[in-house]
């Protein structure tokens, strides 16, 4: 029995706790301008009158309701998701947005019907003038005024109708407002400029040419051309000829009573239809671009279940009070937008129509925990595949490891989730000479590779680099640099005999032609003939060079003391992948951290990228930047911040290579889809996926660690030649007599696509 009462009173506990969380916590309207800011004011007022007065039924309101001013809705939708701000109203279309973009879920929706009677959806229709000669035939030469970006009735269901049916042509994936802009004659698309929707900046500014804005509100969803009732202002008084609009639009505009003093008429416009005809405005069933569902008030999908009903039964009794048939009516009308509130201490004259809520709205309906998913509905689905058309074939990636495989496929479902076209693939190659041998033959389009792989790629493949990896000063080009500890005081690059050497893998820019030749210019060795591998070899008791073994480098495939410092077991040690844990400049470093060697050759960030805090690897913790030194030319040894003169060569940057075949056009849908995606993803920006980054388990896995951007390479450097230049080129050649390797002809046979298929179906089996 005392248990079961100590168990009823931790219950209630948890109950009370509960409750007072939800009441006690502010219930905050995210408003986007003066007149709909004015009008959650007065609403504040009114339910601050009414509980002040005890009115039955005033539990359900918040303690505290607040209204949280920002500049548009996408600045809302960003709020929310902060805890900024808990609720706003939106179309289907924006709710989409918020939810994919913003992690939002609807609350409740809107219900136009009257009485009984619940109609949860409008349609979508073009409005003209009926004098305007506007035909679909002739809208290229037309000027067009849309409600805003993204919304349905006004964007999304139109937009894809008509490319859908041949007018309006897709030129570059991810572009639709270029598209869009090319096409029309003049435009004001509200919206269009801001960051979701123009990550570049690079969107025509003439998208904004009809709006009239005014300072912050200029083009945005805020703008006085903005809404339905701005975009049909702006055909009515001739600014536009077109506009697409929710069918019920021309009578909350030309009707005095929903619009008083209103000289708009109905017999003025006309509907533009689908089929090219044109028909009264309330013919709207049967000349529509679609029937929408109704608007939505959304929230974080994250707030608690017990929040949640708190907005709703807030919402609900709201619209109860204060709806056309409430009690209090005739003190605040919530689904109306009135001209002048008696709380505005401004006294503004507003003109603005459908803040807060859509003023056709008689009620709230709840829809349960339904998502936006459930209440779009699937037909939306086809719409957001016409607006996301891209002429281009899926994007496929070749990767070289399992390990890359899973970065790809992460990356591949983060570019989906933005909506970002082409779609990528990812294929596995096994290693960068399969790689390149599979965008030659056309079963795969791009891979990342070293410097000293580009020449590969170039010279025996055709391939050419289309964008590079930047490390930070835009050079597009990296230092190779010396690292020792900074206790082996004797250790210099004149006395490499005898130490033990971690390089980052074989025929690489700065695990093998840089260093290599630096052996040689200071004459730790002097080879002969294909003597290079024994040559370093004996120089070095032991070293980590992976793929030094491999038949494609080093066709004896001896000594093995060129692998004997790698630290992976079993077949992946010595792997010229990530699968070997000494793989790559971080690797490399790791080498020499690890005491797998005396001297590492590294990139001139890799000591800082791994120290200090940086790398949060269990390796690298715990590492501190100064227990390190670069080895000069000169024989000094220096801070590893002085790689400006204390380095062993320039190498250019990692890059991007495709076929030699691709046109301007499908390298430019490439180079597109790669830029849209760091703009989300790059390792500076929170979320769960980061191009740049590769945990704390492997290291440069699809691109480098240390790359902070990529960059397009001009079509003049588009050759491997001209990309890696006569300098580096010179060092690659310098080594082809000493390796014995034909640089135009491997020394194994590149597998079948099907057999690298196996290949990576039996390494799923046994990963």
């Amino acid at each position: 029995m005392d248990q079961k009462i100590m168990d009823f009173k931790l219950v209630s506990l948890l109950v009370a706790v509960c409750f007072v969380s939800v009441l006690g916590r502010p219930t905050r309207w995210c408003v986007t301008n003066t007149a709909e800011e004015v009008k959650c004011v007065k609403m504040q007022y009114e339910m601050r009158i009414l509980k002040y007065a005890n009115e039955s039924g005033h539990v359900d309101l918040p303690l505290e309701f607040e209204c949280v001013r920002k500049n548009d809705v996408f600045e809302c939708m960003e709020a929310i998701e902060l805890d900024q701000a808990d609720l706003m109203t939106l179309d289907s279309g924006q709710g989409y947005f918020a939810g994919r973009q913003h992690n939002m879920r609807p609350v409740m929706v809107e219900n136009y019907g009257a009485g009984t009677n619940e109609q949860l959806s409008y349609y979508s229709v073009a409005l003209i003038r009926a004098d305007g000669n506007v035909q679909l035939n002739n809208l290229n030469t037309k000027s067009v005024c849309f409600p805003s970006i993204g919304t349905s009735a006004g964007w999304l269901y139109p937009v894809s109708k008509l490319i859908e049916q041949g007018f309006i042509s897709i030129f570059e994936c991810n572009a639709i407002v270029k598209a869009v802009s090319a096409f029309f004659k003049e435009m004001c698309l509200p919206g269009a400029l801001t960051s979701f929707y123009n990550p570049f900046g690079n969107n025509p500014t003439d998208v904004c040419k009809l709006c009239n804005g005014q300072n912050e509100e200029f083009c945005t969803t805020s703008d006085k051309r903005a809404g339905f009732d701005g975009a049909f202002r702006c055909v009515a008084d001739q600014a536009g000829d077109l506009t697409f609009l929710r069918h019920d639009t021309v009578l909350q505009m030309t009707d005095p009573i929903q619009n008083p003093g209103t000289t708009y008429l109905p017999e003025n416009f006309r509907l533009l239809c689908p089929d090219r005809t044109i028909k009264a405005v309330d013919q709207y069933m049967d000349c529509n671009w679609g029937e929408l569902p109704s608007h939505m008030i959304m929230t974080s999908a994250v707030r608690d279940q017990p929040i949640i009903d708190g907005y709703k039964k807030f919402l609900l009794k709201a619209a109860e009070w204060f709806g056309p048939s409430g009690k209090f009516n005739n003190k605040f009308e919530i689904f109306r937008s009135n001209r002048t509130y008696d709380t505005d201490e401004f006294d503004y004259v507003l003109d603005r129509k459908n803040q807060m809520f859509s003023d056709q709205t008689t009620s709230l309906k709840d829809i349960g925990d339904g998502t936006y998913f459930t209440w779009v509905g699937p037909d939306f689905d086809k719409v957001l595949n016409g607006m996301n058309h891209c002429p281009s074939s899926a994007i496929r990636w070749c990767v070289i490891s399992e390990a890359e495989k899973l970065k790809c496929e992460s990356m591949l479902l983060a570019f989906k989730a933005k909506d970002l076209q082409p779609d990528l693939d990812c294929l596995y190659g096994g290693n960068t000479t399969f790689c390149m041998e599979m965008i030659q033959q056309g079963d795969a389009d791009l891979v990342n590779l070293d410097a000293a792989d580009v020449y590969k790629a170039g010279r025996r493949f055709g391939l050419v680099p289309i964008a590079s990896e930047d490390y930070g000063d835009m050079s597009m080009k990296f230092k190779v640099v010396a690292v020792a500890r900074k206790t082996d005081k004797s250790t210099t690059l004149f006395n490499m005999k005898g130490k033990r050497s971690c390089q980052p893998g074989i025929g690489r820019g700065d695990g093998w032609v840089v260093p290599l030749n630096i052996y040689i210019e200071t004459e730790q060795f002097l080879p002969d003939d294909c003597t290079i591998f024994n040559n370093i070899g004996q120089l070095f008791v032991r070293s980590c060079i992976p793929g030094a073994l491999d038949a494609e480098y080093n066709p004896n495939q001896s000594p093995v003391n060129l692998c004997e410092g790698c630290a992976s077991g079993g077949y992946r040690k010595c792997q010229r992948n990530s699968e070997e844990q000494y793989y790559g400049a971080s690797g490399a470093f790791r080498c020499l951290v690890e005491k797998g060697g005396d001297v590492a050759f590294v990139r001139h960030l890799t000591v800082r990228d791994n120290t200090d805090g940086r790398n949060h690897a269990i390796w690298a913790r715990n590492r501190r930047s100064d227990d390190y030194e670069l080895m000069c030319k000169d024989g000094r040894r220096l801070n590893i911040d002085h790689f400006d003169v204390c380095h062993l060569g320039e190498v250019p940057s990692n890059a991007i290579v495709t076929s030699g075949g691709k046109t301007t056009r499908e390298k430019d849908i490439m180079w597109n889809v790669l830029n849209y995606g760091q703009q989300f993803f790059s390792s500076d920006i929170d979320g769960d996926f980061h191009m740049f980054d590769s945990g704390n388990w492997y290291s440069d896995l699809l691109f480098t660690d240390a790359a902070v951007r990529l960059m397009r390479i001009p079509e003049d450097r588009q050759n491997y030649k001209t990309w890696l230049q006569e300098d580096f080129i010179a060092q690659i050649e310098n080594l082809h007599k000493y390796t014995c390797v034909n640089p135009d002809s491997g020394s194994h046979v590149v597998p079948s696509l099907l057999l690298v298929l196996l290949v990576s179906l039996v390494a799923n089996l046994f990963s």
